[in-house]
């Protein structure tokens, strides 16, 4: 087997770490390959552990949308200083909520799901690690259920 070859478990364990960030796509190069990972449909399905109460809330099934790389996080556009969301706000998916600040670059946070944004759980260009978690989404009351 080659020694610069990418073990299938290594693979396996970045997927569902990119999973669980809430990225759909992953693709990086070197001189001999290309790696790309894709999730058509990320995995929303809440676990026991995202059964929480905010604000004094009843507890209800949150999906956290965690850091997909260190980095610092931007609530608000760098430009005019508008915040993207606020807590309470409903989101679609795939909308902007934050941007992680790395060296020169931001990355878009974008919403896994439609859902409503139930907690923002770091600050204005606070410092985050791979996985931190940033904001929680409940995804349990959707419009249709209103009715």
């Amino acid at each position: 087997m080659d020694k610069d070859a990418i073990a299938l478990n290594e693979l396996r364990q970045l997927a569902q770490k990119m999973n669980a960030a809430g990225l759909q796509e992953l693709e990086w190069r070197d001189a001999h390959r290309t790696v790309r990972l894709r999730y058509d449909a990320p995995d929303v399905t809440p676990s026991a552990a995202g059964q929480e109460t905010v604000s004094g809330q009843t507890a209800r099934a949150l999906t956290p949308l965690c850091a997909p790389m260190p980095g610092h996080i931007v609530l608000c556009h760098p430009s005019h200083g508008e915040a993207y969301v606020q807590p309470g706000q409903r989101v679609k998916q795939h909308d902007l909520l934050a941007l992680v600040k790395v060296g020169p670059l931001y990355l878009p946070l974008r919403s896994p799901v439609e859902a409503t944004l139930a907690a923002i759980r770091v600050g204005e260009m606070e410092r985050v690690e791979y996985g931190s978690e940033i904001m929680l989404l409940d995804t349990g009351n959707a419009p249709d259920e209103a009715l």
